[in-house]
C-alpha cells in the first residue's frame, strides 16, 4: 500500500498527464483555429462564426476578405477566388455593425496584406452604435488574443473536446462548411413567401414622421470610420455592395415612419463612397425581381443562396454598379421601387385596410 504522500504525488502526476493530454488534443485539432490552420490533411471547417472568426483572421492564409453580416454568409467564396484571384476569408458578424466589422478588418490588416475586400454594407450598419460588441459571456475575450496564458477555458473545455472537435472531424470528412461554403447556414431553411411573412405583421396604419436626428445620430461617425478604413489602405481594392432586403423590410420601414432615413443614408453613402478611387460600388436593393418576390426569402432580409450567387455573377460582370454618372438614377429607381412596394405590391400578400 502506498504511503499517503507518495499516493498524492502519483495522483497529481496522473492528473497532470491527463490535463496535458487534453490540452495537446485541443491544440493539435484546434477547432477555433487559435494556433494554426488544419493539420492531418483536414479541410478548414468553418461553422461557428463568433468563435472561429477571431482565430482564423490570425492563423489562416488569405489575400482577400469577404466582410459582412449573415446576409453575405452564404456566398461561395471559391467563386470570388476564381474571378479575382487569391484566397478569400469570410469575416462575418451577426447584424454586422460597422464598429464590429472594422474591428475585424483592423485585425486582418495587422496579420495579412489584404488585396481585396468584398463588403456587404447593410443600411442598418450605417446607423448603428460605434461600440464594439464582440465580447460577451458567449464570446469570451480570449478568442481575440494571441496569448496562450488566457486560453485555459479553451484548452480544458468538455464541449470543445467532446462536441466541437468531433463535429469538426465529421464536417471535414463530409465536406460541410468547408472551402467556399464556410459558415453556410442555408441547409434546411425554408425560403418561401409564407415563411417570410411570419417575420412581419403589417400594421393597419403607418406611423407618420420620425425623429431624424435620433435615427441618424451615429451615421456621420459610421461613414467617417468606413472612409478612414478605405483611405487608410489605398493599396486595397474594395468592392462594396448593398444586399437586397425583401419588400417586407422596406414596408416595415414605411409603416414605422423611417423610410426617409433609409434614403438619406443611401444618398449620403453614395456621395461619400463614389469619389474613392479604390472602391467599386454595387446596389441590389432596387432589383424588383428579387425584393418583390417573397419566395426568395425566409424572413424580412435573409435570401436564398441562389440570390447570393446571382449577386456574385452581377458584380463579376459589372452589372448593378453605381457610378458618379448613374447614382441619381439608381436612387430614383429605388424611390420608385419603394413606392411600388408600399402602395401596390405589398397588397398582393397582405389585405389592404380601409
Amino acid at each position: 500500500m502506498l504511503e499517503p504522500k507518495r499516493a498524492l504525488k502519483w495522483l497529481a502526476a496522473f492528473i497532470g498527464i491527463d490535463l496535458a493530454a487534453i490540452a495537446l488534443v485541443v491544440i493539435l485539432f484546434d477547432p477555433f483555429y487559435q494556433y494554426h490552420g488544419p493539420f492531418f490533411g483536414m479541410h478548414e471547417v468553418l461553422y461557428d462564426r463568433d468563435n472561429q472568426v477571431p482565430g482564423t483572421i490570425r492563423t489562416l492564409s488569405y489575400d482577400n476578405v469577404l466582410l459582412g453580416s449573415s446576409v453575405v454568409e452564404n456566398f461561395d467564396s471559391d467563386y470570388l477566388d476564381a474571378v479575382y484571384g487569391g484566397h478569400t476569408l469570410k469575416v462575418i458578424r451577426a447584424s454586422g455593425s460597422t464598429a464590429d466589422l472594422l474591428y475585424y478588418l483592423e485585425q486582418a490588416h495587422e496579420n495579412r496584406s489584404i488585396h481585396h475586400i468584398f463588403w456587404g454594407l447593410d443600411i442598418h450598419a450605417l446607423t448603428s452604435s460605434m461600440e464594439v460588441t464582440l465580447y460577451s459571456t458567449d464570446i469570451p475575450r480570449y478568442l481575440h488574443t494571441d496569448m496562450v496564458l488566457d486560453d485555459f477555458p479553451y484548452l480544458f473545455n468538455k464541449e470543445i473536446l467532446l462536441e466541437k472537435i468531433p463535429l469538426m472531424l465529421f464536417y471535414s470528412r463530409t465536406g460541410k462548411n468547408t472551402a467556399g461554403h464556410a459558415y453556410d447556414w442555408s441547409e434546411g431553411k425554408n425560403f418561401a413567401a409564407a415563411q417570410a411573412m411570419r417575420a412581419y405583421e403589417k400594421p393597419a396604419l403607418p406611423v407618420t414622421g420620425c425623429d431624424m436626428e435620433r435615427e441618424l445620430q451615429y451615421f456621420d461617425a459610421n461613414i467617417s470610420a468606413i472612409l478612414g478604413e478605405i483611405n487608410g489602405h489605398p493599396e486595397t481594392e474594395y468592392t462594396i455592395f448593398f444586399p437586397p432586403y425583401s419588400m417586407l423590410w422596406w414596408d416595415c420601414g414605411y409603416t414605422n415612419g423611417i423610410g426617409e432615413v433609409y434614403f438619406y443614408v443611401l444618398e449620403k453613402s453614395f456621395e461619400a463612397l463614389l469619389p474613392c478611387e479604390n472602391v467599386s460600388l454595387y446596389f441590389f436593393q432596387a432589383d424588383r425581381d428579387i425584393v418583390c418576390d417573397l419566395d426568395n426569402y425566409m424572413d424580412m432580409i435573409h435570401y436564398s443562396p441562389e440570390i447570393n450567387q446571382y449577386m456574385l455573377e452581377c458584380m463579376a460582370s459589372g452589372s448593378h454598379r453605381v457610378t458618379g454618372e448613374n447614382a441619381q438614377e439608381v436612387l430614383r429607381d429605388m424611390k420608385e421601387t419603394y413606392e411600388y412596394i408600399i402602395y401596390e405590391k405589398i397588397y398582393e400578400y397582405y389585405e389592404k385596410q380601409d
